[in-house]
């Protein structure tokens, strides 16, 4: 786990008010438990993990990265196009989950807010056996990028059980000069991320 830990003040509140405002805010009492079948789409052999509370004093704000570990060692979050796959035990705080800072398999990023005096907060993680889809071929480097329009292979269709269906895409790009991405088709926008050597 690490952190970046910056008071909200100043110019981080305003970027704070801004992505408020802008974003999607999960409020964690609106849902279950991580790996509830019933939200959205069910993560394959999914536990539970509880990660080590953090202490927040009033209006302060963290950027934290957690980690699923052990042998349930993939996080299946927004960069596998799976939301809320997280909860925290705290209702005085507010979270907008960083798809760009999920980047390994292994790891959920997100940014936490505490309205209420100092405590501490506990946040807890849906982990699974099995990779998200197409992160057991590509290890991602870098920010993501725009479609390249190479050649497609590992092409899969991703749709949750709901009525009616939530669906995705995502397959592997090779380019001539030997580089791959790893690229997400979802309402209309692909989004690619390379993929390391």
């Amino acid at each position: 786990m690490t952190s970046m830990n910056r008071p909200a003040g100043g110019t981080l509140l305003q970027a704070a008010l801004l992505a408020l405002v802008t974003s999607v805010i999960f409020v964690s009492t609106a849902w279950g438990t991580p790996c509830d079948p019933t939200i959205f789409q069910p993560v394959p052999d999914c536990e539970p993990q509880k990660q080590a509370p953090v202490s927040y004093s009033f209006w302060e704000t963290q950027y934290w990265d957690y980690y699923c570990t052990g042998d349930h060692p993939y996080f299946w979050g927004l960069s596998s196009n799976v939301i809320l796959n997280f909860t925290w035990d705290n209702s005085c705080f507010s979270a907008i989950e960083n798809v760009f800072g999920e980047t390994s398999a292994n790891k959920f990023s997100g940014l936490f807010t505490n309205w209420c005096g100092a405590q501490d907060i506990v946040v807890t993680l849906g982990c699974s056996s099995q990779p998200p889809p197409g992160f057991a071929s590509c290890n991602i480097t870098g920010s993501p990028v725009g479609d390249p329009g190479c050649p497609q292979s590992n092409i899969q269709n991703h749709c949750s059980s709901t009525i009616p269906p939530i669906c995705f895409q995502t397959s592997i790009e090779t380019c001539g000069n030997g580089t791959r991405y790893y690229c997400t088709a979802d309402v209309g926008f692909v989004v690619c991320y390379q993929c390391g050597q």
